[in-house]
């Protein structure tokens, strides 16, 4: 049994062989599968414990290349092996997205395969990746977005899953299978690209179907919407060209959305609840075939980018849905009640130091303490949300060389030489090892809304583009 010490329960606590907590039993399935217990989600480990994870996004990272060569030269071994050992040291217990997300291993320096076979042997959770759609980072220059309705496109993601699932479909130290970092950014994207296809190809037949079925046929409503002159509906698929502007992708942000034509804007979250259909059921359907027992979180998605509706759409599919942060504007919560599933947050931010004030401050911080204060907030507040079940971290455990070059950030836990941050160490591992502590224990909506106003507060007191413009 691994110990966790009294201090962090208030009393002795055991974890099983896979992390869980032996405080609350859940059933004994050989797997990793979800319970409800006392009004809170759980996952339950193989061994029929609670296990709350609590995950770095890219711990390992092709982008740390520069420290992983430093301080291990060629030997990738040991590299792993002491970045699990770190990690867990910090109170990190699985890795949920995988070994290395593929945006962040763009260089194939992670290998995956070795990466895994560290896992397995140190006992560390992990998820499978069957990779459906790409995160803009992915794309290489001239490369387009694919068609996700061509036959073609469903056997690709069918390779894919008789690739990946067989050899693990027995694996109890297998969490599950997600599909990919940043599903849907740029979303308009998705949709303009499949009504921009060549005539009468598979893409642009659907979603012409689908707003022709939509209107009933109606081509006088339609034009006087769109402002088109079309002869029926239908003429989409070979003739004219629809395009959504760019901030339908944020349309559900209110500020975004009320300036957009609301018909307009059903119609694009229709097309978009119509894709997650095909692309979900697709995948559901090519991994159920070899494997009845892991579960299935899916794509991490912006959180920005779907609707309830749309995640509603794509739930007969998953086990839980996984928005990707905590947002101040949008509620995580509504997504989770819109699909009637549980959630992960997929890609949590913490916060980026600029330690020279430079770059586009996307979520930039004073300090590295400051990013750990944040990281503490933030933790508490989805272990006190019964609808979250776990979370993982858009943070790497060393700097990365090209975030570092290019953007002036820092935004690993050790530099890139491998010197420790201790302050930021300290405050996520105080936290971390509190897990079973609060988890069990949660709140109800005013009580989420009054951590929300902490962690806002927070982000407010500490945000570095604040900070300059008094200074």
């Amino acid at each position: 049994m691994f110990l966790l010490s009294a201090s962090s329960f208030g009393a002795k606590a055991e974890l099983d062989q896979y992390g869980g907590w032996t405080g609350i039993k859940g059933k004994k399935t050989g797997f990793f599968h979800l319970e409800e217990i006392g009004g809170r989600n759980w996952f339950i480990t193989p061994d029929g414990n609670v296990f709350y994870p609590v995950a770095l996004s890219h711990m390992l990272s092709g982008e740390t290349r520069t420290a992983a060569e430093t301080l291990f030269g060629d030997d990738k071994d040991a590299w792993v092996r002491d970045s699990v050992a770190k990690a867990r040291e910090m109170g990190f217990n699985c890795a949920l997205g995988g070994a290395s997300s593929p945006k962040r291993n763009l260089n194939g320096y992670v290998d995956l395969p070795l990466s895994e076979k560290v896992f397995e042997e140190e006992k560390f959770p992990y998820a499978v990746g069957v990779i459906l759609l790409k995160h803009p980072w992915e794309f290489v220059e001239g490369e387009t977005l694919p068609d996700i309705f061509d036959p073609a496109y469903t056997e690709l993601i069918e390779d894919r899953a008789k690739a990946a699932v067989p050899p693990v479909k027995d694996n109890p130290l297998v969490l599950g299978y997600y599909y990919g970092f940043g599903a849907f950014n740029h979303s308009q994207n998705w949709v303009n690209h499949h009504m921009s296809l060549a005539a009468n190809i598979h893409g642009r037949v659907v979603i012409t179907d689908l707003l022709d079925k939509r209107y009933k046929g109606d081509v006088k409503k339609f034009n006087e919407i769109y402002g088109m002159s079309l002869r029926k509906i239908s003429d989409l698929k070979s003739k004219a060209e629809l395009v959504y502007e760019t901030n339908f992708g944020r349309a559900n942000y209110p500020a975004v959305g009320k300036r957009l034509d609301p018909r307009k804007v059903a119609d694009f979250n229709a097309n978009l609840s119509h894709m997650c259909i095909h692309l979900y059921k697709m995948a559901h359907t090519a991994i159920r075939r070899y494997d009845q027992n892991h579960l299935i979180p899916g794509s991490f998605i912006k959180e920005w980018a779907l609707t309830p509706e749309s995640w509603k759409a794509a739930a007969p599919y998953l086990d839980l849905i996984a928005p990707q942060h905590w947002n101040e504007t949008l509620s995580l919560n509504d997504l989770a009640d819109g699909s009637g599933l549980q959630m992960i947050v997929s890609d949590e931010d913490v916060g980026f130091h600029y330690p020279n004030n430079k770059g586009n401050l996307y979520k930039g911080l004073i300090s590295h303490e400051a990013r750990g204060e944040i990281y503490q907030a933030t933790m508490m507040r989805h272990y006190k949300d019964p609808q979250t079940m776990g979370a993982t971290f858009c943070m790497c455990l060393y700097d990365q060389e090209l975030a570092v070059v290019h953007k002036d950030q820092e935004t690993g836990i050790y530099m890139i030489d491998g010197k420790p941050r201790p302050g930021l160490i300290s405050l996520i591992r105080d936290i971390n090892m509190q897990v079973y502590e609060h988890a069990p224990n949660t709140t109800d909506r005013k009580g989420l809304e009054e951590l929300d106003e902490t962690l806002r507060g927070l982000w407010e007191k500490y945000d570095i583009k604040a900070h300059l413009k008094k200074n």
